[in-house]
């Protein structure tokens, strides 16, 4: 196995789901077919601690058969996410001793054994999809390839009903992906033949939970467009409010005038903890953040640091280690 920690495989079941690729969802040309209803929008799949008591039954997808049994879903995959990242291994062989008592922490005890098998290969799988070359975002036959060549690796590992069960949203999604950007380009459709040709491939290939997430994610977009926008002419707090309210409502606007101020807030402290001498950085670190803060602060700062600019070297509020319209804690 190569000298790569199980977080860094771990963490390739989403980045490698092409789907990921800036929101699989926003290809140019195709707006989604309403306006979203929710600005600000979040799911869980997990309970506290990416905990799952049981894995629930899979559900169809358009005319996919479900999966017969109940424990190849996709919640088995955020199982096998959460035990990597908690391990922290640097070796499969370590990580497969560590890999039962964490998965007792998260299945129940007759599931583990089973889970375990899984789990071996879907490490084993994570790690041959690493030697692929890397899927080209602005390119739908180079992304079609990069689908055929993922779905041949997951057959060198798992079983067809495996497949679907464990990784049938994942495919559908990419799929959706590669097809929108094929409708996007096809220069003999309209703009109206394209976004109704995309409509009925979401329908087909999505749950309606599916659909809302998109239209609730494209909503979170929208804002930090719209915010990007307003960052750069320096509207004043009575603009961003008129027109977010125009946008979104009044109550959204409220919501996000609040995020505002957290933001301002969350990266003037910042400020102050990363222009300090070092010898008083532990002390305000302790002062200025709470422990969730904390966890999260040298990730703020190396964001920060890489969208340095020129002019100086505190960014702009919106590039300081904080997405706009998301609480910083």
């Amino acid at each position: 196995m190569k000298k790569a920690r199980p977080l860094q495989l771990g963490a390739m079941a989403g980045a490698a789901a092409l789907a990921i690729l800036g929101g699989w969802w926003l290809v140019d040309g195709l707006p989604p077919a309403d306006a979203p209803e929710t600005v600000v929008a979040t799911s869980a799949a997990a309970g506290p601690g990416g905990t799952v008591g049981a894995v629930p039954a899979a559900q169809p997808i358009g005319d996919a058969r479900p999966a017969p049994d109940a424990m190849l879903n996709p919640s088995l995959i955020l199982v096998f996410e959460s035990v990597l990242a908690e391990a922290q291994a640097t070796g499969k062989a370590a990580f497969m001793a560590m890999a039962p008592a964490l998965l007792a922490k998260r299945l129940p005890a007759e599931l583990v054994a089973r889970a375990m098998g899984l789990l071996e290969r879907y490490v084993d799988m994570q790690e041959a999809m690493q030697a692929l070359p890397p899927p080209d975002a602005g390119d739908a036959a180079a992304l079609r390839k990069t689908i055929e060549a993922r779905a041949e690796v997951r057959r060198r590992y798992f079983a067809p009903e495996e497949i679907e069960g464990l990784f049938g949203d994942e495919i559908r999604q990419d799929t959706l992906m590669a097809e929108k950007m094929a409708l996007a380009r096809d220069a003999n459709l309209t703009p109206e033949e394209r976004a109704a040709a995309a409509q009925r491939r979401e329908e087909a290939l999505l749950t309606p939970e599916q659909r809302e997430q998109r239209r609730a994610f494209t909503a979170q977009v929208d804002v930090q467009r719209q915010t990007d926008a307003m960052d750069a002419r320096g509207a004043s707090a009575q603009e961003r409010f008129a027109e977010r309210s125009a946008a979104y409502g009044y109550d959204a606007a409220r919501q996000l005038a609040a995020l505002d101020q957290e933001n301002r807030d969350w990266n003037s402290r910042l400020d102050q903890y990363a222009n300090a001498p070092p010898e008083q950085q532990e002390q305000l670190r302790e002062s200025l953040f709470n422990e969730r803060e904390r966890l999260r602060l040298a990730g703020a700062l190396a964001l920060r640091g890489s969208r340095s600019t020129p002019s100086g070297p505190n960014p702009s509020p919106n590039a300081a280690g904080q997405t706009p319209g998301r609480s910083p804690s």
